[in-house]
């Protein structure tokens, strides 16, 4: 059994500890100007609410002592369990870690349709490396999907949303320096955005789009390396 924890975590809800949302705004009308493009390179029917700018590593729970730091197009990370505000051994051999991240998120365009707190941000859990289907359709709508987030910023403006990335892999120690080392990863790989009512429509008939990405408004991944 080599992830013996996937289906505990999977389960699990994002959990969203804290979102600062900087202003509100009423518009529902879509930014025609505002557009974003699939994976496969073509413009997208609604245009893109958001930006995750990047994603922030927090030292135990002081989410203001920042270790490591993804952005878009650079998803490399390495992240120490000595930092990790939860670890602890599930079965010999294999470790569970789960660090403090803080998501920053920016407006970029208003909602093609009317939303209030249909936000979600669900955890992505897939095993590394990531192969090229992992994301496809079928992963959605979201099996165990998680508490609404409001993100009701103005355009231009961003918030910050508190929230846990959690790692399970398996831990060898190596002589001859009695040093850890973990493969077999398996965990957060993606943070992504949706509104509930624009992926629906994105997803099903007649647009039928392909992948999770292409109906999240937007979306981040992450590349883990574990080290002690």
């Amino acid at each position: 059994m080599k992830y013996p924890y996937l289906s505990h975590l999977a389960s699990l809800t994002f959990i969203i500890t804290a979102a600062i949302a900087v202003s509100c705004t009423d518009h529902t009308e879509p930014d025609p100007q505002t557009g974003c493009r699939l994976v496969d390179g073509t413009a997208r029917l609604y245009p893109c609410e958001f930006e995750i700018l990047k994603v922030e590593f927090c030292n135990k729970l002081n989410i203001n002592d920042i270790f490591g730091t993804v952005m878009p197009g650079h998803p490399d990370v390495t992240l120490p369990i000595s930092l990790a505000w939860s670890s602890f051994h599930p079965s010999p051999g294999f470790v569970d870690a789960t660090f403090k991240v803080k998501i920053h998120i920016k407006r970029v365009s208003n909602p093609a349709f009317d939303v209030f707190d249909q936000y979600i941000m669900p955890q992505i859990i897939r095993v590394l490396p990531v192969g090229p289907d992992a994301f496809d359709i079928s992963s959605f709508p979201p099996v165990f999907p998680p508490l609404p987030v409001r993100l009701d910023m103005a355009i231009g403006d961003t918030s910050i949303v508190i929230a846990d990335a959690s790692y399970h892999a398996r831990e060898q120690v190596l002589p001859p320096l009695n040093k850890a080392v973990y493969s077999e990863i398996s965990g957060n790989v993606l943070f992504l955005i949706y509104n509930m009512t624009t992926a629906n429509a994105l997803a099903n008939t007649p647009n039928n789009y392909p992948t999770i990405l292409d109906v999240a408004e937007s979306h981040i991944t992450l590349n883990p390396t574990l080290v002690e």
